[in-house]
């Protein structure tokens, strides 16, 4: 073969490997940039983050399908059948930060701040229950089982009684279910005689 022939044949073996090359990346990038999460975050002048782009790679999430275990379930239809729900709301799996926040003399957004928000921010209550009509909230109910046992969950248990006696929001626990709606039940007859006798006060 001609020397000047096979020189051309390797240029474009060359050339023709590098546009290979060029076309992967090109596909990649494409397939990276042209999801419409991300490109709605770079629209709006927002750098996505490592999670986010593994979110638009392929689907990491799926439906729990129900909300609470089966145990919990059952409980709360059990609560049901005893509290008056004209009068009260049972409102499950509400998260700790969305009945209490940090009082005011703690600057919002600083060190101690977040130290604080990030360590009940993530803990949930089993039952909150509030008024019906001005949704003031009543209790926090929490029905224990074997996890709560663990030294994890112990921790967690220890700090939550204490994030709610400083917001005075009164924790309602036990293991036991009839044991734990008894003492719900006595808990909001006690809360409702109370405002019954402040309102013949104020009237």
């Amino acid at each position: 073969m001609d020397m000047s022939v096979m020189a051309v044949f390797v240029v474009l073996s060359v050339v023709v490997f590098g546009l290979e090359i060029a076309i992967v990346r090109l596909v990649r990038a494409v397939k990276g940039r042209g999801h419409p999460v991300l490109a709605a975050l770079r629209l709006n002048g927002i750098k996505p983050k490592p999670a986010e782009h593994l979110l638009c790679k392929r689907q990491v999430w799926e439906s729990a399908e129900t909300l609470m275990t089966a145990r919990e379930q059952h409980f709360l239809r059990r609560l049901s059948q005893k509290v008056d729900e004209r009068r009260w709301r049972l409102c499950p799996q509400v998260r700790v930060a969305d009945i209490v926040r940090i009082t005011p003399d703690i600057r919002e957004h600083s060190a101690t701040w977040w130290q604080l928000f990030r360590m009940a921010s993530q803990w949930h209550c089993d039952v909150v229950i509030v008024e019906r009509e001005s949704f003031r909230i009543v209790a926090a109910v929490e029905l224990d089982d074997a996890s709560h046992l663990q030294p994890r969950r112990v921790r967690r248990e220890i700090l939550l009684e204490e994030v709610l006696r400083q917001a005075g929001i009164p924790l309602i626990r036990d293991r036991d279910p009839t044991t734990l709606i008894s003492q719900v039940s006595g808990h909001l007859a006690i809360h409702e005689a109370g405002n019954e006798s402040i309102s013949v006060e104020k009237s």
